[in-house]
């Protein structure tokens, strides 16, 4: 082989191993690995074949919009993703351990309200999309400008340290589609401070403005905030874009949040264009680590470990926080855990009892899978029998439905 055509050879191999390595990778650390594929050139949003998985149904083969046109009640939308995005968002931004409220929606039926939101202005749903094959839980915009907010009893649950991170899907072409993190004081109106990014700029504020070239590529990316005493930085794909020491009014007032809210310009959900969609969110407190949460209160309340409906396998979206786990027990090789599962009251005593017995079985597993010791691990299930929110509601049943981890003295 020549060498101008070795070079050449030599160039092609990299460039392969960089972008067949860079993008949708499952970036370890986040609280929720859900970072999608960013080679994917179209999204499907299914609603009959979600409706189907999350009642336990059996699976469909998925089919293609062509194939599927005799349903007519089926909302397929495909979505052009002819540019290639490198999500890489910062790794562990948001320990398990100070978690104050994550969603996927991963275990949301299609066309209802998502249990753990609150609406405030406009329609928003729960639906599923198509990536490669793969299904995928998102909340999508119904008209332009919904407001919606965490269902979080109270709301003074932020203060002066925090986290966010959301990952949310751009069209391409749609100038004026952005999403919004609206920062709430409720004791002080004036104490409020709005985030927005949109096509070409992230915004702090109405004056900390950072522009990018180019705008943003069509597909989906992972937005990041830190507040951390009156500092406040913003990352777009890792790539930090908002660096303000100071957010306070006339720096003099201490500034400090009680919740939030989210926004969302959805200029293309009336036109038939595509619906702006968020498929995660999440916020950290200044919480304690898992290891001394775990020492403090003896155990640690997980609901973020997802499992197939009515299954014991285990979503792959549920790897990061059981890596957590086990990175806490191999730091700590004295431990000794008992992982109890617990389910919520759908479905007979007996199916609680056995599924939550296999699914804290499931869990042992992965982590002895790890390195664990089995001797280190022990499982048992509760089924329905220990409540942690009384009711039938959504919301409650969320907070049933857990894994937990027990300190064995």
């Amino acid at each position: 082989m020549k060498t101008k055509d070795l070079f050449q050879f030599i160039a092609l191999i990299c460039l392969i191993f960089t972008f067949g390595t860079g993008f949708g990778q499952d970036v370890q650390g986040i609280v929720k690995r859900k970072v999608k594929n960013k080679t994917n050139r179209e999204i499907n949003r299914t609603v009959n074949e979600g409706m189907d998985v999350l009642e336990g149904k059996d699976k469909k083969k998925p089919t293609s919009p062509a194939e599927d046109q005799s349903s007519e009640d089926t909302d397929v939308v495909v979505v052009n993703n002819d540019e290639v995005v490198n999500n890489v968002p910062l790794p562990d931004f948001i320990d398990p351990g100070t978690a104050i409220f994550v969603d996927d929606f991963d275990t949301e039926k299609p066309t209802e309200f998502p249990s753990k939101w609150v609406q405030i202005d406009g329609a928003i749903q729960n639906n599923q999309v198509l990536s490669n094959g793969q299904k995928d839980g998102v909340v999508e915009m119904i008209n332009n400008h919904p407001v919606f907010k965490p269902s979080i009893k109270g709301e003074n649950y932020l203060g002066s340290s925090f986290k966010i991170q959301i990952q949310v899907y751009f069209y391409e072409n749609h100038g004026n589609q952005a999403y919004y993190v609206n920062l709430k004081n409720a004791n002080n109106v004036y104490g409020n401070h709005d985030l927005r990014i949109g096509y070409g700029t992230m915004h702090s504020g109405s004056d900390g403005i950072s522009r990018f070239p180019g705008g943003i590529q069509p597909g989906w990316h992972t937005i990041q905030y830190s507040f951390n005493r009156g500092v406040l930085k913003g990352y777009f794909d890792g790539v930090m874009l908002i660096n303000d020491p100071d957010i306070s009014r006339n720096g003099v007032e201490k500034r400090e949040f009680t919740h939030l809210e989210i926004e969302a310009l959805s200029p293309g959900s009336s036109r038939g264009k595509g619906r702006a969609m968020i498929t995660y969110f999440a916020i950290g407190g200044e919480g304690m680590p898992l290891y001394k949460r775990l020492i403090t209160d003896g155990k640690l309340v997980v609901n973020d470990i997802n499992f197939e409906v009515n299954s014991f396998v285990i979503a792959p979206g549920s790897y990061g926080t059981l890596d957590q786990i086990v990175e806490m027990m191999d730091a700590h090789p004295e431990l000794s855990l008992d992982v109890h599962g617990h389910t919520d009251s759908d479905g007979s005593d007996n199916f609680n009892q056995e599924l939550s017995e296999n699914r804290a079985k499931a869990v042992m597993n992965y982590l002895t899978g790890k390195g664990i010791s089995t001797s280190r691990l022990t499982s048992a299930g509760y089924g329905e029998t220990k409540p942690m929110a009384k009711g039938n509601s959504d919301e409650a049943k969320a907070k049933n439905r857990r894994v937990e981890f027990v300190l064995n003295q």
